[in-house]
């Protein structure tokens, strides 16, 4: 794997079940530390946006000036700091919802979990191992079935739990008219007249700054038409370009994309490309926009003379300005997303903006 590539473990067998994102960086440098939590130092007093944080000569630099020149960190440390927030948020409100019940009940919390949740989850059946195996073990090297058969049992025990209690506490949530009011970080993101999906009034606005090359890219294309399908006209989608400079044959077929978007094709060579990311050269893309239907000529002609270079550009200029460093990154209206995270994770962000807007 690529210094490049970076993913999030999720899963009791590190490696195999993963929230992956193709990433410029060349590596993680936040480390744990340990000892005491330091007292939260006291905030300094804020400035106006026209103070003045720097001279030189009588030439001045004012906060405004230094926030948007580092507009991209600064959104990062924002979203850091809301996660955190969340987190800590989610926990508190979930113990407060089990607690709740548990009383109702006359019971302790520890005793209603068991109750509702572990005692329902018996160990996987045979079948969902050997499945769960046969789709991975080109990840597990020369382990066999009967070695890693208590480990993937484990973890399917482990993830169904997670699934069982992760639903009965949501309903306890809807019980007891928990809601979450604590507002996400936003960027303020242009749609520029990229190509979308979806009613321009749907209340929910998810923009993709993606890249053709990605594998985690083409990963997140499932879950992104699952997403769309199940919102329908809830959802307005709108791909951006994100070619990382590290993939040779991003940038041209981001270019092509364009190119066939000119003759009204674009989802189309959008789905060709992700379908087949072994053939991302120029002539494969010349063949590849033969397939769907486009002027053959016509599409050379502009891919050949970088028609649509400039465009892809400004996506990328755009995208180092929102914070982007990776892809996939998504921007549900505006709260960002990395990676190639499951349904649940868009779902988490949609329904939270739904619930908002009503």
């Amino acid at each position: 794997m690529s210094m490049r590539t970076r993913c999030l473990t999720l899963g009791a067998l590190v490696g195999l079940v993963a929230i992956c994102a193709c990433n410029a960086a060349t590596g993680d440098a936040a480390k744990a530390t340990g000892g005491k939590t330091p007292a939260a130092a006291a905030a300094p007093k804020p400035l106006e946006p026209g103070a003045t944080v720097a001279t030189i000569g009588d030439q001045k630099i004012t906060l405004a000036d230094l926030d948007e020149s580092a507009a991209a960190a600064l959104a990062r440390v924002r979203q850091q700091e809301f996660d955190v927030r969340k987190q800590s948020l989610e926990t508190l409100v979930n113990d407060k919802v089990l607690e709740k019940e548990a009383a109702a009940k006359g019971v302790s919390k520890d005793a209603l979990i068991k109750a509702e949740v572990t005692d329902k989850i018996g160990d996987p059946a045979q079948p969902e191992i050997d499945a769960w195996y046969e789709q991975n073990k080109a990840r597990l090297g020369t382990q066999t079935k009967e070695q890693m058969q208590p480990q993937i049992a484990q973890m399917l025990k482990t993830q169904k739990t997670q699934d069982v209690q992760r639903s009965y506490v949501k309903g306890l949530r809807q019980k007891y008219a928990a809601k979450i009011l604590l507002e996400p970080p936003r960027v303020e993101v242009s749609l520029d007249d990229d190509p979308s999906k979806g009613p321009a009034k749907a209340p929910v606005t998810i923009v993709e700054f993606s890249d053709y090359q990605c594998p985690f890219c083409s990963r997140a294309e499932n879950t992104v038409n699952d997403v769309l399908k199940k919102y329908g006209d809830k959802i307005r989608f709108v791909y951006r370009d994100y070619p990382l400079p590290f993939h040779q044959n991003a940038n041209i077929a981001s270019q092509a994309a364009q190119c066939a978007a000119d003759q009204g094709k674009f989802w189309e060579m959008h789905a060709a490309l992700f379908a087949n990311q072994q053939k991302l050269t120029q002539p494969d893309l010349i063949a590849t926009a033969g397939t769907i239907g486009v002027d053959a000529d016509k599409f050379k002609t502009c891919l050949e003379t970088g028609k649509f270079k400039d465009e892809v550009q400004k996506d990328l200029d755009d995208g180092q300005k929102y914070g982007v460093t990776g892809t996939p990154t998504f921007f549900i209206n505006g709260i960002p997303l990395v990676g190639a995270q499951g349904p649940e994770a868009f779902a988490d962000i949609i329904d939270s903006e739904l619930e908002r807007k009503r």
